[in-house]
C-alpha cells in the first residue's frame, strides 16, 4: 500500500477536529443547580441517554467523513498481488541479486537479472518509511546499506556479468548481517533463475540452517521466480574444454560447444589472433559439440592471444571464450623424500618425457619454473616456497610410513567412504573414473582439517580424511594421510596415484596467474595493479567481464564459469528442503518482465463514497427528534408540581 499525495496523509489528525470543538464547546457552559430540574432529569432519563448516544454517532460519523476524504487526496493505491507479497512490515530487508552469466537468458524480450532488478524495484517501493535494506550482489560478495527509494537501474553493481553465483554463501553473508543488526524481524529476498548449480554445487550437501534459525531474529525468506517462461530462440554457450596445448607449429585449443537443440545444425565460428578474423562453419548434431582448434605459431613464437565466439543468441553472456598462451617450456616436479621406495614411487609417478614433463634434482630459485613440489609432511617451507606457493606453486605432502598408525577397524583395514567426484584430482574425467572405491588403507596418519578454507577432497570410513587442500594465495598445499608405500596401503598401485599426480602437475602449470587462463572469481588483480583490457572498444572489468586483459609483459584471459552453462533447474521442493528450516514464501512472477507491470488499484473513488455515506449519517442524525418523554412520566411531573 502507499500514496501517491503523501503530503495528505500528514493531515489525518484533522479528523480528531470535531471532537476537539465538542470538547472546546462544552467548555463555554457552567453547571447550576436547581431544585425544579431534579424532577425533569428523574423524568427525562431515558431520552437523555439517547440524546447522548446520539450525539456521540455525529461526532463519529464526522471524523470518519473527514478521515475518508483526507485517504481520498491522499490517493491511496495498491499493486496488486507483488504488494500482497511484499506487505510484512519487517524493518531490515537484505536483497541477493544473482549476476551471473545465466541470468542473461532472455524470455519475452527481458533477460532474468533485468526481471530481478523490475521486481525488487517494486518491491521496495513497498517497504514501510524506516525499514533498513542491505544489498549482496553474487559478482562482488558486499554488503552494501541501500535506501528503500533508490533507483536501481542506476547503481553499478546490478549490471550484467559473466561471473558465477554462489546462493550459499550469499545467504551465510546475509545471515550474518542480520545477526550484527539486531532486528526484531528480517527477509531475504532471492530473485533467482533457480539454477541448480548456484543452489547446490556439484558435490555439496544441503547447508544446514538450524544454528541461524535459533536465532533471536525472525527471517524469512522470499522467493522471486523469474525463470518463468521460454526463451526466446536456440541458446548455445562455447567454452574452453581444456589446456591449449602445442604440438609442432600449431596450438590446439580444445572447445565445446553446449546448445538445447538437438536437430543439426550450422553454427558460424568468428576466431580473431593476431589482428586477422576468420570465419568457420561447424556442422554441430546433438546438444553437446567438443573439437580442437587449431591456430598457428610462427617458429620462434612463444606469446598467442586468441577469441572464439559464436552469434549472439537468447544469451549473449556465454558466446565467446578468449585463449591466452606462453611456450612455458616443460613442466617441471621436484620430489624430496627421505623414504627411498616413497621416492621412487613419486618420481615414476611424473612420468618425464623430455620437453614436457622432466624431473629436477636441484632448485637453485624455487620461485620459477617449478610445477610440482612432493616432499615429507614433516618439513617446513622457506620463505623463497612460501612465495613460489603464493604465486600458483602446489605442494604435495605425504607422511612417511614410520609416524603412521594401524587402523581400528575389525578387518585390519579402511575403504574410502566419499570422495569428490566433480573437480579436483580425484575428479571424473571423459568416463574414466580414478577407482577409489579399490583403495584399502592398513595405516594413516591423521592430517589437520581445522580452518575455514581447508577443503576435504576424500575421506575415509570412520571419518578421517584421506586428502586435504589448504589454498595459499593463488596456489595451494595438499596434504595426504596415507603413504604410497605396500606397508599402509595399495595406493601405489598406479591407478590413483599416477593420475593425482598428473593433475596435480597440471595445476601447478598455472604458476604465475598472471598469464593464461583464468575463470572470473578466480583471480583477481593486486589492488596497485592496473589491468587493461586488449578490448579498446569495450569498458571491461577484470572481476566481472570476460576477455584479455595485460598489465606490463603479463595477459590474462578471463573466462565465465563453465558452471554457468548448466541448464538444470532446482525444483520448488528442493528450495524448500534448501532453505528448511527457515519458512519459504515464493512469488511466481512470470508476467514481470513485460513493461506494463502489475496492475494499480487506487482506492479514491472508494474512500470519496465513504466519505459521502458518513456525511448522510450525520444529516441524519442531526434531523431526527428525540423522543418525547412517555405520558406516565408527564403524569408524575404534574403531580409532583401540584
Amino acid at each position: 500500500m502507499s500514496a501517491l499525495s503523501a503530503m495528505f496523509l500528514w493531515l489525518v489528525p484533522l479528523a480528531l477536529l470535531p471532537i476537539i470543538i465538542h470538547l472546546l464547546n462544552r467548555l463555554r457552559y457552567q453547571t447550576v443547580k436547581w431544585a425544579a430540574m431534579m424532577f425533569l432529569r428523574s423524568a427525562d432519563r431515558d431520552a437523555s441517554r439517547r440524546a447522548k448516544i446520539r450525539q456521540w454517532l455525529i461526532l463519529a460519523a464526522r471524523c470518519l467523513m473527514l478521515l475518508m476524504f483526507l485517504l481520498a487526496l491522499a490517493r491511496l493505491q495498491s499493486k496488486g498481488r507483488l504488494a500482497r507479497f511484499f506487505d510484512s512490515g519487517s524493518k531490515l530487508v537484505v536483497v541477493l541479486f544473482d549476476r551471473s552469466a545465466s541470468m542473461e537468458l532472455t524470455r519475452g524480450g527481458t533477460s532474468g537479472r533485468e526481471r530481478a532488478l523490475a521486481l525488487v524495484q517494486q518491491g521496495l517501493s513497498e517497504l514501510n518509511t524506516g525499514s533498513r535494506v542491505i544489498w549482496i550482489d553474487s559478482a562482488t560478495g558486499q554488503a552494501i546499506p541501500l535506501s528503500p527509494g533508490v533507483v536501481l537501474d542506476r547503481l553499478p553493481f546490478v549490471e550484467e556479468t559473466s561471473s558465477g553465483s554462489d546462493v550459499v554463501a550469499m545467504m551465510r553473508l546475509a545471515m550474518q548481517e542480520i545477526a550484527r543488526s539486531g532486528a526484531v524481524s528480517a527477509e531475504i529476498w532471492i530473485p533467482t533463475d533457480r539454477q541448480a548449480v548456484a543452489w547446490l554445487p556439484e558435490g555439496t550437501n544441503v547447508p544446514d540452517w538450524g544454528e541461524w534459525a535459533e536465532m533471536d531474529t525472525q527471517v524469512t525468506l522470499r522467493l522471486l521466480d523469474v525463470s518463468r517462461g521460454v526463451a526466446d530462440e536456440g541458446n548455445r554457450g562455447l567454452q574452453l574444454d581444456g589446456v591449449p596445448e602445442r604440438e609442432g607449429g600449431e596450438l590446439k585449443v580444445p572447445l565445446r560447444l553446449t546448445r538445447d537443440q538437438e536437430g543439426p545444425e550450422r553454427v558460424t565460428l568468428v576466431v580473431e589472433s593476431g589482428g586477422l578474423r576468420l570465419q568457420e562453419s561447424l556442422l554441430v548434431e546433438g546438444s553437446s559439440y567438443v573439437w580442437e582448434q587449431t591456430l598457428p605459431v610462427e617458429p620462434g613464437q612463444e606469446e598467442l592471444t586468441a577469441s572464439f565466439s559464436v552469434p549472439a543468441d537468447s544469451n549473449a553472456a556465454d558466446n565467446q571464450v578468449v585463449v591466452a598462451w606462453r611456450d612455458r617450456g616443460a613442466v617441471l616436479a621436484k620430489v624430496e623424500m627421505e623414504d627411498p621406495y616413497l621416492f621412487r614411487v613419486s618420481r615414476a609417478a611424473v612420468l618425464p618425457v623430455e620437453g614436457i614433463r622432466e624431473f629436477v634434482d636441484t632448485w637453485e630459485d624455487p620461485r620459477k619454473g617449478l610445477s610440482l613440489l612432493i616432499r615429507d609432511t614433516d618439513t617446513e617451507f622457506t620463505d623463497d616456497e612460501t612465495a613460489w606457493i603464493e604465486s600458483g606453486g602446489v605442494v604435495l605432502l605425504v607422511p612417511s610410513p614410520a609416524i603412521t598408525k594401524p587402523v581400528d577397524s575389525e578387518t585390519g583395514e579402511l575403504g574410502i567412504e566419499w570422495w569428490n567426484e566433480q573437480t579436483g584430482v580425484f575428479s571424473t574425467e571423459q568416463r574414466e573414473p580414478l577407482r577409489l572405491d579399490l583403495l584399502r588403507i592398513n595405516s594413516f596418519s591423521p592430517v589437520q582439517t581445522q580452518g575455514e578454507d581447508v577443503e576435504v577432497i576424500a575421506r575415509m570410513e570412520g571419518g578421517e580424511s584421506l586428502l586435504v587442500r589448504k589454498p595459499v594465495g593463488d596456489g595451494a598445499v595438499y596434504e595426504l594421510s596415507v603413504p604410497p608405500h605396500p606397508d599402509t596401503s595399495n595406493l601405489a598401485d598406479g591407478y590413483i596415484w599416477v593420475p593425482m599426480i598428473q593433475r596435480l602437475l597440471l595445476e601447478g602449470r598455472q604458476t604465475d596467474k598472471r598469464w593464461g587462463q583464468q575463470i572470473l572469481g578466480d583471480w583477481t588483480p593486486a589492488t596497485d595493479e592496473l589491468w587493461q583490457s586488449l578490448d579498446e572498444d569495450l569498458n571491461l572489468d577484470p572481476l566481472t567481464d570476460t576477455g584479455l586483459y595485460q598489465f606490463e609483459n603479463r595477459v590474462v584471459a578471463l573466462n565465465r564459469p563453465a558452471e554457468e552453462d548448466q541448464p538444470a533447474q532446482i525444483s520448488a521442493l528442493e528450495v524448500e528442503e534448501w532453505a528448511a528450516p527457515l519458512p519459504l514464501l515464493t512469488f511466481e512472477a512470470a508476467e514481470a518482465g513485460t513493461n506494463e507491470g502489475p496492475s494499480r488499484v487506487e482506492f479514491t473513488s472508494i474512500l470519496a463514497w465513504l466519505g459521502l455515506l458518513f456525511l448522510a449519517i450525520e444529516s441524519w442524525l442531526l434531523t431526527k427528534n428525540i423522543r418525547r418523554p412517555a405520558r406516565e412520566h408527564a403524569s408524575s411531573f404534574r403531580r409532583a408540581a401540584a
